[in-house]
């Protein structure tokens, strides 16, 4: 029975140790904190259920929903996102617009000009790039959507998701299916037909995708993985020593002194460098230090269903850049889950900073109500002040898979294959989304 120590209890260490130990393996896990789950964090103020990290996860394909059901009871919990949370909404010039779904809404919809949507139809012959330089996810979206969708579609898509600038970011390494689709297909469209047809032509039934969290909060999912792992979940651990042997690793934590085949990193990319690792090994992972994380302030707001125009009938609403607010966005969170707030009440879940305003983040709760109700009240329509208020500042919050990032892809390799039985495993390696964590852990072999 291979052991295997795992550094991290957030949702990669916590799901890496699940599949690992359904392989066979004696996993353990080790966390410095005293809470594990990481940046998932749910809490239950005065009936209202804010989420301090992400609000869902997206089940993308059969793996995930086969890896969710195989976590004892978690099943029971899980809740489907409403169908409110199909409709997106963005703003422009002030007014927020839903976000075209179909072709005929796209061709219709007041939020793009006639001339955007005739640029959009020529997407298709658009000709690929056949420069090789890396290229930026604005310079690849005006390339072939053009200047205006680009403000009024990706930019604002860029700034939900990871909260950055478009200008900065790796279209190859922040956006690698949009990537592929041009570098295989030649295009967005072509490459979306392709995908329809290769469906087609397998006779099997599309997977569908859905939205869903848990009944108490996304947080279920790391308690429930660490009461299914029980003692292999170790908390306020102080790690003294990880060495490299002949054919092994020795860790000593909490004195005790263990010898396991491999070790798992899940730690940031800014947490490495406190590691008692080997000088050697610390070195060559120094380079990640200059990941950035930018900061981002999360803030919930209820208030009474009364006091706010706008019908929230949808996921939520993004702010493209040119607008010039102080929010990247607004999840309509009691929308499209159950139990998020008390009858009578809505919760809103507001996104300030990120490296597109790392200014305005803040962690004082006074002063970024102040800031973010002036955009809420224009765009939503809110007449009164919340009735509640929960925020939770990250200082380093998302990776930036900015251009050149490759290098600190080729970092983690190089370091792992001069040390065997090493393995960095988290959301600056294999992308931000809780989907792309619980890929890279189902995708764990012994």
């Amino acid at each position: 029975m291979p052991r295997i120590c795992i550094i991290g209890a957030g949702i990669s260490g916590l799901a890496a140790a699940w599949q690992l130990r359904q392989q066979g393996a004696d996993c353990i896990v080790l966390e410095k904190a005293q809470r594990i789950g990481g940046a998932i964090r749910s809490e239950q103020i005065d009936g209202f259920l804010a989420e301090a990290g992400p609000n869902s996860i997206q089940i993308s394909n059969p793996e995930i929903a086969a890896f969710l059901n195989s976590i004892p009871g978690l099943k029971d919990q899980q809740i489907t996102a409403n169908t409110a949370a199909n409709k997106r909404f963005l703003v422009r010039d002030g007014r927020v617009y839903p976000v075209p779904m179909s072709p005929l809404q796209a061709l219709t919809t007041p939020l793009w000009s006639r001339s955007a949507k005739l640029r959009l139809l020529k997407e298709p012959f658009v000709s690929r790039r056949e420069d090789t330089s890396e290229e930026s996810v604005a310079d690849f979206a005006c390339r072939r959507l053009g200047s205006e969708l680009y403000h009024y579609a990706i930019n604002p898509l860029v700034g939900g998701i990871y909260a950055g600038k478009p200008e900065a970011l790796s279209l190859r390494y922040a956006f690698p299916k949009l990537y592929a689709l041009e570098a295989q297909n030649g295009g967005l469209i072509r490459g979306a037909l392709a995908k329809m047809r290769a469906s087609k032509k397998t006779g099997q039934p599309r997977f569908k995708k859905s939205i869903i969290s848990f009944k108490d909060g996304l947080e279920s999912l790391p308690q429930y993985l660490s009461k299914a792992l029980g003692t292999s979940v170790q908390t306020g651990v102080r790690i003294e020593r990880i060495k490299r042997n002949v054919t092994d690793w020795t860790v000593d934590w909490n004195g005790n002194s263990e010898r396991y085949d491999r070790v798992i990193i899940t730690a940031p990319a800014h947490a490495l460098s406190e590691l008692p690792l080997p000088q050697d090994l610390q070195e060559a992972l120094a380079p990640l230090a200059a990941i950035e994380y930018p900061p981002v302030s999360v803030l919930s707001l209820g208030f009474q269903r009364s006091s706010v125009d706008h019908l929230l009938d949808g996921f939520g609403v993004l702010v493209p850049e040119c607008e010039q607010r102080s929010i990247l966005g607004a999840l309509f969170t009691s929308s499209f889950f159950e139990g998020r707030a008390p009858r009578g009440s809505i919760l809103l879940t507001v996104f300030v900073g990120g490296d597109r305003q790392p200014h305005l983040s803040s962690n004082n709760a006074s002063l970024l109500e102040q800031r973010v109700l002036p955009d809420l009240t224009e765009l939503l329509g809110i007449k009164e002040g919340p009735v509640m208020r929960h925020l939770t500042h990250w200082p380093r919050a998302i990776p930036q898979y900015k251009i050149g990032y490759g290098h600190y892809l080729k970092t983690i390799t190089d370091a792992e294959t001069h040390y065997p039985g090493l393995e960095i495993m988290s959301n600056y390696r294999n992308g931000i989304s809780l989907s792309y964590c619980l890929e890279a852990a189902i995708a764990a072999k012994l």
